[in-house]
């Protein structure tokens, strides 16, 4: 008779969690949601105890929780879209107790696989859209993707139609890249460079750029560093053959993104003027923030907006420079600490850090889970 143990049957639960926050990382499908509900499950079947330092943090964040909805309510915003935002509050709760239960390394090394293998779905978005067609497996593509050929950015050259296959988890594949990279998987780390290249997201090619260079020169004897080069230099071109298979005039667009920028440059600056006039004017605001549910006024757009995409200014806008300064230093000392542990890691959180500046997955759970699983120490860094 097959029987699956307490532990098994933990890790098959974060798998599940694990995946579902990749492929439905908005929720629209639902498994977000059912994965969230069989994670609080796990704690049923044994809770992990709880010492000085994680009750201390809990209270923090109990603290902040309550603050944001009373200063929601004082400012005259929404408590419905306060009490949906601060979900995050609980998903950090449950997933610091849950990473106690497992091995933090297997399942961060399952998270870089799992992101790995999702993003191959890029490839069959581009293959059966242009090498062999195929409706039925393009539909079944689209339940996960988040825009498939609705996006701004499709354009033509030389008579030919690239689409905008992207999906959510995009901005994790820098992450994924570099672990592979570091690990010497190059084979994973050329593929998941690939996925970045072909899913035409601005903010995703320039981090993998900008970490990839670091890996190049990061390297102490000349010999080291004219392997690197070398290997750099075979990596690209072995790159653009394979990405020409696929969009022979893809690096034509890539090279034209700036055109399609314009517009996402001006909402961003139109973003940070905002919040700096918000703070400007009011120093409550900037110590304790205007809360999750307070709109806020974007000239860009001419209306009220509950979000802005940098999302380090909206995390310091809706609860403020205090809570801020709390959550940012203990993820600055994460990244610091890994370092001297496993440097690869270190490279992973600032390549997933300095995608937050394009989008808001800040509170993402799976951001937040990569985050507690990198932290050796658990909760000794508050």
């Amino acid at each position: 008779m097959l029987t699956i143990n307490k532990h098994n049957l933990i890790n098959l639960i974060v798998y599940f969690f694990v995946i579902s926050n990749i492929l439905d990382m908005r929720g629209g499908i639902g498994f977000k949601f059912v994965s969230f509900l069989f994670l609080c499950g796990t704690l049923f079947l044994k809770f992990p105890k709880i010492n000085s330092s994680k009750l201390l943090f809990f209270i923090i964040l109990i603290f902040f929780y309550a603050l944001s909805l009373i200063i929601t309510q004082i400012n005259g915003g929404n408590l419905s879209i306060s009490y949906s935002y601060n979900l995050f509050f609980l998903t950090i709760i449950v997933l610091l107790l849950v990473s106690e239960l497992v091995d933090k390394n297997v399942i961060l090394y399952f998270i870089m696989n799992a992101l790995f293998w999702c993003s191959l779905m890029i490839f069959f978005g581009y293959f059966f859209s242009f090498i062999y067609p195929n409706e039925s497996i393009l539909d079944i593509l689209k339940i996960f993707a988040a825009d498939f050929d609705e996006r701004e950015e499709i354009r033509s050259s030389a008579m030919i139609i690239v689409p905008k296959i992207y999906f959510n988890f995009t901005l994790f594949l820098p992450s994924v890249f570099i672990y592979f990279l570091f690990r010497n998987n190059y084979l994973k780390s050329l593929l998941v460079s690939i996925a970045i290249l072909l899913s035409l997201s601005r903010a995703a090619i320039v981090v993998t750029l900008l970490l990839l260079i670091v890996y190049v020169f990061k390297s102490q004897s000349l010999k080291k560093l004219l392997t690197n080069i070398f290997l750099l230099f075979a990596f690209s071109l072995v790159l653009a053959f394979i990405i020409d298979l696929f969009v022979p005039s893809i690096f034509i667009h890539i090279l034209n993104l700036g055109d399609s920028s314009q517009g996402t440059v001006a909402t961003r600056i139109d973003q940070i003027n905002m919040i700096s006039d918000v703070f400007s004017d009011n120093i409550i605001n900037f110590l304790f923030g205007m809360g999750p549910g307070t709109p806020i006024y974007s000239n860009f757009h001419g209306m009220n907006i509950y979000n802005i995409e940098i999302a380090p200014l909206e995390f310091i806008r809706k609860y403020g420079v205090i809570f801020f300064a709390i959550i940012f230093s203990l993820m600055f000392k994460i990244i610091l600490k890994n370092f001297k542990i496993d440097k690869s890691k270190s490279y992973l959180l600032i390549a997933l850090f300095l995608c937050t500046f394009s989008n808001p997955i800040l509170t993402s759970p799976l951001f937040i889970f990569i985050f507690i699983l990198c932290n050796n120490n658990s909760l000794k860094t508050v």
